[in-house]
């Protein structure tokens, strides 16, 4: 009897070895909820729309959108900090989430730490901001223009806020050139073009993906990009600090991350696919006419950019003047 039950329970032992390795081997084997934390038509939704698309072909389940907006899209990352760590509850979310945010707000509004809350997936894309007019501007061409007005005004030009590192950006431009912003919280890059189109704002300082298009059309003007060098998808716009303003540099990423404790076997499922998929020749072409460059599919990267950002973008708001208690 005694050798029976060593037998069953080493079976019963067995069994659940076998089950957790099919269960692990078998990602996904449901929908997985892919959360962005900004209304739709930015740069997080408008990647994260592309890769779950390109994931759900490649893993064979459905990779759905869901987007949950506000405060600077602490509202997504407190909702998926606290989701079962399965794999089934994505983030796609911007450097400005993980690392602006720690840097801007006080520490009793933050409701998640960055480092220890979340398991890095991948990196998916890098991109430069845009200093973008529209009709109310529309005699502005450039930097030098833009501050010049800003100068002579009694009241502050109205900058369109999408997330808390546009308005960092903003307020390191400003402060570099000597002039203010009236700042107006919006719940996403797409409300802001709206309203930069319909008049009902100066200017914005936004992620490529959201005004390409705008821009190409004639819609919206660029006066300069953000980041170091010129980017590839704008060739012909030049710099902030080209434009007048020297050493002047903001460029940001977007990555996917799960909630921590998800399993290792899981993020190198995704792991994996993401750096297939983000070498197809048709993604590249897609990224480049977003004005983004295309990621790096590597966690430790993802986790090393977190760590040096929340450093970087903590000094940044402290020169800029920039905290919320």
């Amino acid at each position: 009897m005694k050798i029976f039950k060593r037998c069953a329970a080493s079976c019963a032992l067995l069994v659940g070895v076998l089950a957790t390795g099919v269960a692990a081997a078998a990602y996904p084997d449901k929908p997985v909820n892919v959360v962005v934390g900004f209304a739709p038509g930015g740069t997080n939704d408008i990647l994260a729309r592309l890769l779950a698309s390109e994931l759900e072909k490649r893993l064979g389940k459905p990779f759905i959108v869901e987007n949950k907006p506000g405060a600077n899209s602490m509202i997504s990352a407190n909702y998926v900090k606290h989701a079962k760590p399965d794999g089934y509850t994505l983030l796609v979310i911007s450097s400005g989430g993980l690392t602006v945010n720690p840097a801007v707000y006080a520490p009793n509004r933050i409701t998640y730490d960055p480092v220890k809350d979340f398991e890095p997936i991948a990196l998916l894309a890098r991109f430069p901001l845009v200093v973008t007019t529209g009709p109310k501007l529309k005699d502005v061409k450039n930097i030098a223009e833009l501050i010049k007005l800003a100068k002579q005004r009694k009241v502050p030009l109205t900058h369109g806020v999408a997330t808390s590192s546009f308005q960092l950006a903003a307020e390191v431009l400003a402060t570099a050139a000597g002039i203010s912003f009236n700042q107006i919280p919006y719940k996403g890059s797409g409300p802001v073009v709206a309203d930069l189109m319909g008049g009902q704002i100066d200017l914005a300082i936004l992620d490529s993906a959201a005004v390409m298009s705008s821009v190409r059309a004639g819609r919206l003007h660029a006066l300069a990009v953000t980041s170091a060098k010129r980017s590839e998808a704008l060739p012909d716009i030049p710099t902030v600090a080209e434009s007048g303003l020297p050493g002047f540099e903001v460029s940001l990423w977007s990555g996917m991350v799960a909630p921590a404790g998800t399993p290792k076997e899981v993020v190198q499922t995704l792991d994996k696919a993401l750096a297939e998929i983000l070498q197809r020749p048709e993604i590249k072409k897609r990224y480049a006419q977003l004005g983004m460059d295309v990621g790096e599919a590597n966690s430790q990267l993802l986790a090393d950019s977190i760590k040096t950002d929340i450093k970087r973008w903590t000094a940044a708001a402290k020169k800029a003047g920039m905290h919320y208690e």
